[in-house]
């Protein structure tokens, strides 16, 4: 009986202990809102390229070669031409693959390029990396 007292007093003890530490959440403390510019350099919205890349996946083709397809997306208000650069990294390999794309305004443009590597090399441990310029 002693010993069920002296544990419940204990855990009254702690929850007395710790009510003031966790009885509040943290509030939020600096500036609102972002500082001003300086006067002698305004900033400055970055541009949004009009040519982005949507959507890229990669698969094996029918010779059980790395294939790397996607879209790109013209955001911009004119046709627009541009590079698609496909990088594949496999084993510290780099192999590297570029492809023209023509895309209308507010349109998308599919592109797909294949590999001189074996899909089944690349993925057990390859990386890509897709770009439009």
């Amino acid at each position: 009986m002693r010993r069920r007292t002296a544990i419940r007093g204990c855990l009254a003890g702690a929850a007395t202990a710790l009510a003031g530490c966790v009885g509040r959440l943290p509030r939020a403390t600096g500036p609102r809102n972002p500082p001003d510019a300086p006067a002698d350099q305004p900033r400055r919205t970055p541009d949004r390229p009009a040519l982005t890349v949507a959507t890229f996946d990669f698969e094996a083709d029918d010779d059980g070669r790395l294939r790397v397809f996607g879209t790109v997306e013209n955001r911009g208000d004119a046709r627009r031409i541009g590079t698609v650069r496909v990088a594949v990294d496999v084993d510290g390999e780099a192999f590297v693959r570029e492809i023209s794309v023509t895309v209308d305004s507010g349109a998308t443009a599919e592109w797909a390029v294949s590999f001189d590597v074996a899909y089944d090399r690349f993925a057990s441990g390859g990386g890509i990396s897709v770009s439009v310029d």
